[in-house]
């Protein structure tokens, strides 16, 4: 089997970008801005019953 290697193309990719490491290469961003929006809405989501938490409201059943 008779696979290219593309270790160089990728070291001169990451190394000669200005970008943060984690946005160097180019598919990066299917996998970090996916990532930041579950991220800040499971937080969002934990703030806003953390305070309801500290308030004392509690939710009608």
């Amino acid at each position: 089997m008779n696979v290219a290697n593309h270790v160089i193309e990728l070291q001169k990719l990451y190394q000669n970008s200005t970008k943060p490491l984690w946005m160097r290469h180019p598919r990066s961003k299917f996998y970090i801005y996916p990532f930041w929006a579950l991220f800040w809405s499971v937080t969002a989501v934990n703030v806003f019953y953390l305070g309801r938490a500290v308030c004392g409201i509690k939710d009608k059943k």
